[in-house]
């Protein structure tokens, strides 16, 4: 199902902007293999199979995101790419050593190879683009799934074409376009008016949507099975009989599973400060399964990538009777990746007392279980303290929800800070 040369910017006839900035904002991996990086680790982190040079990853987001900012077509992006990465010889096809010394004859750049990055990676960014200002659009709360129904279009795809959905059904959450490679089905944003004159239903995903466990791919190297999630929405297909629309291996998620999405939850938390119940539903998308498996992933990235991106990352949300007392202006907590390898990490680590992978990977759960928080008088910062032994995990939080500084110190610590005034107990 190939996409013709130039059909990206016809499908979406948007400016490019938000487009250029969700491409910008998306980290850097090495990987082997596409699969080792799933779902909702690709809406923050840019990579390619077997790119495993750094300088060529910056190439080639480099050039998309010139693609992006001036309309070009897969050829001018092929024409102007072509030529330095077989300067820098990734190219064809070559034994490739990887960094646990393993040798395999792989496939890297190729016409080919460069027209998958190219039209993955440019509808993925137009489409967060597009979603981006569908969301924000407060007159037009309804989503209609738009397949482009031609011969090229996939049966499961086309089943879905028509159908209406609140922008805020958990449907948006796994099958917001695009669906697979090469996907061009796209989202249309409609309004209560617009509904009426066109005579269109209001759908429900609810006792609809389906979960499976699928393999993603084989490394041949080691023989790691790489499995991920499906998510799927029973439906009627074309023919008028039952179906189920499941997205490909590695699409199980939103374009806006990256920053936006954490800036829009903080707002929504804001927003249900007075509703307990609207609280609660933010609470549960910031600690939903998805957004901890992608925790776990930025997590990974960071600590593989060893360097600092301007990357950030949700990782929990105050107790809802916390966040009321109006203690700090964003209840949803964040961390920059700075935090986990920059120089206050690299410091900690020296002095003994940061965290190891694991206690990183499980922050969001040790958050939702802290033993006391407190107000520093000095700096007016939160201060959360978990006890593990005689020992404290002390996290703390700066007004905007940023974490600023978490390691292990001696409870001793803790209680000294208390007494001497400078830690104040906030009673629930």
């Amino acid at each position: 199902m190939p996409m013709p040369d130039g059909t990206l910017r016809a499908l979406f006839g948007m400016e490019p902007e938000a487009a250029v900035g969700w491409l910008r904002s998306k980290g850097m991996r090495i990987t082997w293999s596409w699969a080792e990086m799933l779902d909702q680790a690709h809406a923050r982190a840019f990579t390619m199979a077997k790119g495993m040079r750094m300088d060529i990853l910056q190439d080639v987001r480099g050039g998309l995101l010139d693609a992006l900012k001036e309309g070009k077509t897969l050829r001018q992006f092929s024409d102007d790419l072509t030529p330095l990465l077989q300067k820098k010889g990734w190219w064809g096809k070559q034994v490739i050593v990887d960094s646990q010394g393993n040798a395999e004859m792989v496939q890297l750049g190729s016409p080919r190879r460069l027209k998958t990055i190219y039209q993955t990676n440019m509808q993925s960014a137009y489409m967060a683009g597009r979603a981006q200002a569908q969301q924000e659009a407060d007159a037009f709360p309804y989503l209609q799934y738009v397949a482009v129904m031609d011969a090229a279009t996939r049966h499961s795809h086309a089943a879905l074409n028509g159908q209406v959905f609140r922008k805020d059904d958990p449907v948006w959450a796994s099958i917001t376009p695009p669906n697979g490679f090469n996907c061009r089905c796209r989202t249309r944003a409609l309004s209560a008016g617009q509904l009426q004159r066109e005579g269109l239903t209001v759908q429900s995903s609810e006792g609809r949507l389906l979960t499976r466990e699928v393999d993603a791919g084989l490394n041949k190297r080691t023989g790691e099975l790489f499995k991920t999630t499906q998510t799927g929405i029973r439906t009627t297909g074309p023919d008028g009989k039952p179906t189920v629309m499941w997205t490909d291996p590695g699409f199980n998620s939103s374009p806006l599973a990256g920053h936006w999405m954490d800036k829009h939850l903080a707002q929504k938390a804001v927003s249900a400060l007075g509703d307990e119940a609207g609280f609660a539903m933010v609470q549960k998308a910031v600690l939903s399964p998805t957004r901890l498996k992608a925790w776990e992933g930025f997590v990974a990235n960071t600590l593989d990538f060893a360097r600092t991106q301007g990357q950030t990352m949700t990782v929990g949300i105050l107790p809802y009777w916390l966040a009321r007392k109006a203690v700090i202006e964003e209840p949803v907590l964040y961390v920059p990746d700075r935090l986990i390898v920059g120089k206050k990490s690299q410091r900690h680590i020296q002095s003994g007392d940061s965290l190891a992978h694991s206690e990183w990977s499980g922050l969001p759960q040790l958050i939702q279980h802290v033993d006391q928080w407190y107000i520093d008088t000095h700096s007016k910062n939160i201060v959360a303290v978990k006890r593990q032994g005689d020992q404290v995990v002390k996290i703390v939080i700066a007004p905007n929800g940023q974490i600023d500084t978490i390691h292990k110190a001696i409870s001793d610590d803790i209680e000294g800070a208390i007494r001497g005034g400078q830690l104040k107990v906030i009673q629930q």
